[in-house]
């Protein structure tokens, strides 16, 4: 009897070892699949964010980011370095815990502390005591537990490091730290793709800039040479065109305003594509005047000839309208056109945010003094035009032959300067 309740005994305890063996495999296996769960679900998250997202405000972009981690795992701190690479330093974009922005800008060296470290050997690096880490004040945390930081590579390259914060020592296991690169990697993505956009932005800012003064043409070879817009000017020879609207001030007087607006904008619709056929830049709108010069940013080596095939389009585009505007009973408009050719100092004026290219110089002055002598539908050219294009008038569109006229003294010169009537 006592052998049998011995062996029963045994035979139950035994049934209770194993079944706590495999309440524990069981339970591991649970929180290995609750793991798994948590990490498939920050990488998809993190994907989706790529999909359907605001890359306006970077803090805020990269801050969600790091949301994601911290709803699924418990961590006292998550913060993203980014390489400042004006400064070549990195910076912390992004911190866990943090609804607004970030208070102030905190900068760390590369190779100092944990985050430096990482970014250096381009591999994860642990530290059981963060209280050892100089980067510890900086990111915000508690002062006491574990850090592990992780590099956001692209290309092979280091671009910024992801850090995070456990209360406790040792608080990465091996598994967490491959995980955690894999995440890094989702957010490499994303630093890209925002960075991409941000270029963007900047391109299409710059085009609209661009499209005020020059042709699409123009444009796409400005981006395609790799120039940036930027403040300053360079010595240029170009040919300058003045047109100006003859007795329109005196005209607009008895014209309502809103009728004085709509010649105006018709006359300049009709004229600025012809300036940018010819691949002319458009320096300026003044009143009813128009400004444009022909040889900057770009030469095309008859810039002479294409100022002068401008001038008489513009001639007939504008007999075309006054054709057009007849029965709406606009006044006919009538314009003089100077053109000068030389040396001037082209470039980008203003500032920053408010840039316009425009050509500077005495060449500029000669230009619009001619046009103020010429009579109305009229174009006179400056004797440097007249040798620049007095072989090539079988190349001129419409360009039949250049008639001298009597020297002309002009504002700001003291000799009087040798003028040719275009005739058309």
């Amino acid at each position: 009897m006592v052998s049998d309740r011995q062996e029963k005994s045994g035979e139950l305890s035994s049934l209770e070892q194993e079944r706590d063996v495999f309440k524990k495999q069981f339970l591991k296996v649970q929180e290995n699949y609750e793991n798994k769960i948590k990490e498939l679900s920050i990488l998809k998250e993190l994907g989706n964010t790529l999909r359907a997202t605001d890359f306006h405000d970077k803090k805020t972009f990269f801050r969600n980011q790091l949301k994601i981690i911290d709803r699924y795992i418990t961590l006292d701190n998550i913060s993203l370095w980014l390489l400042n690479e004006e400064l070549q330093l990195l910076e912390i974009v992004a911190k866990s815990g943090s609804d607004g922005p970030i208070g102030h800008r905190a900068f760390l060296p590369i190779g100092e502390g944990a985050p430096g470290q990482a970014m250096v050997q381009r591999s994860p690096v642990i530290l059981d005591d963060i209280q050892a880490d100089p980067s510890d004040g900086k990111q915000g945390g508690r002062r006491s537990g574990s850090l592990l930081c992780v590099p956001v590579m692209h290309n092979k390259k280091a671009i910024g490091v992801l850090s995070l914060q456990h209360r406790k020592t040792r608080g990465f296991e091996q598994n967490q730290v491959r995980f955690f690169d894999l995440v890094a990697d989702q957010i490499a993505t994303a630093v890209i793709l925002f960075r991409l956009y941000r270029q963007m932005l900047k391109e299409e800012k710059q085009r609209f800039l661009l499209s005020r003064f020059f042709s699409k043409t123009v444009t796409e070879k400005i981006f395609g040479s790799g120039d940036n817009l930027r403040l300053g000017g360079e010595r240029k020879n170009v040919t300058i065109l003045f047109a100006d609207l003859r007795g329109f001030t005196s005209m607009s007087e008895g014209l309502d305003q809103e009728k004085v607006v709509d010649i105006l904008n018709a006359y300049f619709s009709r004229m600025t594509p012809i300036i940018f056929k010819h691949h002319g830049t458009l320096d300026k709108l003044m009143g009813d005047g128009i400004l444009a010069f022909f040889g900057a940013p770009l030469s095309y080596g008859d810039d002479s000839l294409r100022a002068v095939q401008t001038a008489i389009n513009m001639l007939t585009a504008l007999k075309a309208l006054n054709l057009e505007k007849h029965q709406d009973d606009w006044p006919p408009l009538k314009i003089s056109i100077g053109i000068n050719s030389g040396e001037v100092v082209a470039g980008y004026i203003g500032s920053e945010e408010h840039l316009n290219y425009t050509v500077i110089g005495d060449a500029v002055n000669v230009a619009q003094r001619l046009e103020s002598i010429a009579q109305p539908d009229e174009i006179l050219i400056t004797k440097t035009v007249r040798e620049e294009i007095k072989d090539r008038i079988s190349e001129g569109q419409g360009l039949k032959a250049l008639i001298p006229l009597p020297a002309q003294k002009v504002k700001g010169k003291e000799k009087a300067i040798e003028v040719y009537r275009v005739e058309a």
